[in-house]
């Protein structure tokens, strides 16, 4: 069958994937060979070495997990190899996703009889530029060689506003996937559905609900009736045992979706190679508990997505959910709560399952494809003919326009065409449309809604006798219409310094292309190898560059330069990013007047477990250092951050996932992906604890200096100190305090305290002791011992001068943090 747009869709998950194909107004999803309407994403070779997609291979899972992969969608765009023992063969992630695409081009062919080359895939919003780079080579890989990437929220709104009559409403897409989550604004306006702000996390999805089950529920309850030794997930030696207990939960939780509860029979060999059996029946309300951090991590993102563009729920007509868990009864209940969810009503109308593959079939149906009679030569006679037009749209009256080819050089001033739409009632003509001498035109057509409008081209010759043309037809369908496609997440460069340096906004719309200049910072030598220019690419929105996600590098390698290339040396760089949010990139060196193409490589790095255990404690420790601080405050923007922290479980989710890095590289890109959230929160902890604690010791250092300056001060120090204290105070009853003004306002309120002090002989004495105190930090303990030799010779002396001497020559010994907490809290600056 021929067809000039895509019409497939096809979204391809990381548990299960579908494909539909648009026939008019309606989407029918594709069956496979079960019957069933998706496909699950698991891959298994068999002992003949045939490869198996589906619902055969996921059965394979516990049984032969040496030689079955799922979940492989969350490991797209990373080095991650998946070995399969039997045949020997390792396969890339792409690769795996390209065989699940091959199965559902497989149905394709056995329900319609057509090779599919064409087709739209989702991708989740949030996933980033290496990942979206994969899925397109996974298509190509598969033999669908032009296949625009959508993202699922859009998908998923398409498929509900197709021939919706909301107008001037925004709905907030809730799609809570296998492994990934997108939580997406979308206003329908004018017969148009644009992303008007998104938000997401590719690490949260109904799989970490299985793993807590796992690990929260079967593991306990086991080692309660069985001793295993170190019976864990990150242990490999019980993988075989652990992928069943994973199964067994996944399955557990969908049949809780329909029941109260859920019997779990399984058996697996102990230590000594005796088989066990694990009998358990797992409740509801167990799920739920385990199931709400996550769903709370959801439900943050949407609050946050909607205060971003200034949104309250009452403002979005409808939540539309997307992704198997939103089956979940409690889940569901949840986002209803308008204290504790969103409390924004629900659209449950579309198959949670299957609505993502519906949208993208629907936007496929926008995607005209070249036309593949180009290449097949005119027959004498006939005319070929360049269309413009957009196959559907809101307007009614849609225009068209183009050129049809001359031949031989001719003319064709008199020539004429006309557009017939047959099956209107009654039938509609364009009237005769004049084409220009090289045969160019535009005509204003008439469509009917609720239908696919199939237009008829006549063309006629001066005479007004017929020609024949190719195409000679073409269609439009009255529908909602997809807006600008937005990025979704900021795209810059990480500086030495920690900075961003952000060149692609978020919200910015796309195709973007831009170039920039930076310096080289070292020399770069011809054929030298190992040597390059390479710069690397982060996609977020921290402030710090170490926060967000590393996608790959801008890179340059010193074997295609044509000669060396010294420091300081300009370069410029152009990175295009296309619909798909594919990138292209090229740079060029003026001094070599020398272009290169292909600089960008994006790829996720591979998590290092022990740069990451490392890491986890550093920010345990850092987290437990701020929580003793917190409770010297009644902040609510603190205590809120906290509890952000605590109740999604963050630090415990970090360590879950670090124990199975080891041996689970999804587990390890878990952990660094919830690493980096940890770190931002704590980020955002210490700067909104900032100005309490900034407060706190302006109340401090005020309480001091009165003392102080009532003891020792004459009447100038007692109208300074209040001159100070008026300051401080509108500093600190001010909204808009900034911390910086504070703090150089609280030291000038310390520095009278210390003028008075330091004044005083008896304080030197109290100084030095205070000293002693610390002598084990400080740097040089030979010349410590030194000064505090003389320090005691000048007290018995009564050698205040030399006293103050030692004492100050002491305090730069000590770290600068040892030396401010001395000032302030102890003795005082000097």
């Amino acid at each position: 069958m021929k067809r000039d747009t895509a019409d497939f869709g096809i979204d391809l998950g990381t548990t299960n994937s579908a494909i539909g194909v648009l026939r008019g107004m309606d989407v029918e999803i594709i069956k496979n060979n079960e019957d069933f309407d998706y496909t699950p994403s698991v891959v298994h070779i068999d002992k003949s070495k045939s490869m198996i997609v589906g619902r055969a291979a996921k059965e394979k899972l516990d049984k032969d997990e040496k030689n079955t992969y799922a979940e492989f969608k969350l490991q797209m765009g990373t080095d991650a190899e998946f070995n399969f023992e039997r045949s020997g063969r390792r396969m890339r992630p792409e690769e795996l996703s390209a065989e699940v695409l091959k199965s559902l081009k497989a149905d394709v062919k056995k329900r319609l009889g057509e090779d599919l080359h064409s087709a739209v895939i989702t991708v989740p919003a949030a996933f980033e530029l290496p990942q979206c780079e994969a899925t397109n080579r996974a298509a190509q890989l598969a033999g669908i060689t032009f296949s625009p990437l959508l993202q699922e929220p859009v998908a998923a709104a398409l498929a509900h506003g197709f021939q919706s009559e909301s107008d001037r409403v925004f709905w907030l897409v809730y799609d809570f996937g296998g492994g990934t989550f997108d939580a997406a604004v979308m206003q329908v306006r004018d017969g148009m559905i644009q992303v008007v702000n998104h938000g997401g996390d590719n690490h949260l999805g109904g799989k970490l609900i299985d793993w807590a089950i796992v690990k929260e529920i079967f593991i306990p309850a086991i080692l309660q009736e069985h001793r295993l030794t170190d019976f864990r997930h990150g242990n490999p030696r019980w993988s075989r045992a652990i992928a069943k207990l994973k199964q067994a939960a996944e399955e557990a939780k969908i049949r809780l979706s329909n029941s109260e509860s859920a019997e779990i029979l399984e058996e697996f060999p102990d230590d000594d190679g005796e088989l066990i059996e694990f009998e358990y029946t797992l409740r509801r309300s167990e799920l739920e508990k385990l199931a709400e951090p996550f769903i709370l991590r959801s439900i943050n993102i949407c609050r946050q997505v909607l205060a971003e563009r200034r949104l309250g729920t009452s403002s979005v007509e409808k939540v539309l959910l997307v992704g198997g868990p939103t089956k979940i009864p409690y889940l569901r209940e949840r986002l209803s709560d308008p204290r504790n969810g969103l409390g924004i009503p629900l659209e449950i109308t579309l198959d949670p399952m299957t609505v993502v593959a519906r949208g993208a079939a629907i936007f496929a149906g926008t995607q005209r494809i070249d036309n593949q009679e180009a290449s097949v030569p005119l027959v004498a006679g006939q005319y070929a003919i360049e269309l413009e037009y957009q196959p559907t749209g809101p307007d009614p009256e849609p225009l068209v326009g183009g050129q049809v080819m001359p031949q031989n050089g001719e003319s064709l001033s008199g020539y004429s065409i006309e557009f017939v739409n047959a099956e209107a009632r009654p039938p509609w003509r364009s009237g005769k449309v004049s084409l220009t001498p090289d045969g160019y035109f535009d005509a204003t057509l008439w469509a009917e809604k609720g239908r696919k409008n199939n237009f008829q081209i006549e063309l006629l010759d001066k005479t007004g006798r017929k020609l024949e043309s190719r195409p000679d037809n073409f269609s439009y369908t009255i529908a909602v219409g997809l807006g600008e496609t937005l990025l979704i997440q900021s795209i810059g460069v990480a500086k030495a310094n920690n900075e961003v340096q952000w060149y692609f906004e978020k919200g910015a719309t796309l195709p973007l292309r831009k170039r920039f200049e930076f310096k080289t910072v070292d020399d770069l030598h011809k054929g030298l190898q190992g040597e390059s220019i390479k710069i690397p690419v982060v996609e977020g929105e921290h402030k710090k560059a170490d926060r967000n996600p590393l996608i790959g590098y801008l890179e340059i390698l010193s074997a295609d330069i044509k000669r060396d290339v010294p420091a300081g040396t300009t370069v410029e760089i152009t990175i295009e990013l296309d619909k798909s949010r594919l990138v292209k990139a090229h740079a060029y060196i003026d001094i070599l007047d020398q272009e290169f193409e292909k600089v960008i490589e994006m790829k996720k790095p591979t998590p290092d477990a022990v740069v990451l255990q490392q890491e986890v404690e550093e920010e345990k420790q850092r987290l437990e250092r701020i929580k003793d601080k917190v409770a010297s405050t009644a902040d609510s923007k603190v205590l809120n951050v906290l509890e952000t922290i605590e109740n999604e479980k963050m630090l415990e989710e970090v360590e879950s996932t670090l124990d199975a890095a080891q041996v689970d590289r999804d587990a390890a890109d878990k952990c660094q992906n919830r690493l980096l959230s940890l770190k931002a929160a704590v980020d955002k902890l210490e700067e909104a604890m900032e100005i309490p604690s900034l407060v706190a010791e302006a109340n401090q250092i005020t309480d001091w200096t009165r003392q102080i300056v009532e003891q020792y001060g004459q009447q100038a120090d007692q109208r300074k100190f209040e001159i100070l204290e008026r300051e401080l105070n509108n500093m600190i009853q001010s909204n808009s305090t900034n911390p910086t003004e504070l703090s150089r306002k609280i030291d000038q309120m310390d520095a009278l305290r210390m003028k008075l002090l330091t004044a005083r002989p008896d304080w030197w004495v109290g100084f030095l002791a205070e000293l002693e105190e610390h002598r084990a930090s400080m740097t040089n303990p030979a010349l410590a011992e030194q000064l505090f030799s003389q320090g005691m010779r000048s007290v018995s002396n009564n050698d205040v001068e030399g006293l103050k001497s030692a004492c100050r020559q002491l305090l730069q010994l000590l770290p600068t943090q040892e030396q401010k907490q001395l000032g302030r809290y102890g003795a005082g600056v000097i």
